[in-house]
């Protein structure tokens, strides 16, 4: 399959026998996604974060190696520090550390490598408008010099 584009020099191809390499059907194992939405690859470590919304956890990918890297793996969701519900997006760092928009939580969760509890960073709990709150956040980044950049409706 070819496309060209006005916005790429040349054309595009894509190959009509694709591969999966995330995901192995509908569920909670920790090989299954319920509707993931973010993605994230991490340029210097190649690894794949993926924000499972139904799931409530960011799962990492790395090498066939599939870990959760923020939330519950049992799939459970709360606003303790320890739980999301219904993370949208992720963006990682250099050192595997995770920043999570925890929609349902309204706030951005800082997660460490390896860590069992992740802390907000952003938010309040709260929906609204005010300059501490979010109302829909759906993106999170940072930039070059570590800022964070949510984006929210």
């Amino acid at each position: 399959m070819y496309k060209q584009s006005s916005d790429c020099p040349g054309n595009l191809k894509w190959s009509t026998t694709g591969i999966t390499i995330i995901g192995n059907g509908y569920g909670s194992g920790p090989d299954q996604l319920q509707f993931p939405q973010g993605l994230f690859i991490e340029p210097k470590t190649q690894i794949l974060y993926v924000a499972d919304v139904s799931n409530n956890r960011v799962q990492r990918y790395q090498n066939g190696e599939i870990k959760t890297a923020a939330g519950q793996a049992n799939a459970s969701s709360g606003s303790t520090s320890d739980k999301l519900n219904g993370p949208r997006d992720v963006f990682a760092d250099e050192n595997e550390n995770v920043f999570v928009v925890d929609e349902g939580n309204q706030r951005i969760q800082f997660w460490e490598k390896n860590a069992k509890h992740g802390k907000t960073v952003a938010g309040n709990g709260s929906a609204g408008s005010a300059l501490n709150e979010f109302n829909y956040p759906i993106r999170v980044l940072l930039d070059s010099k570590k800022n964070i950049i949510v984006a929210d409706f």
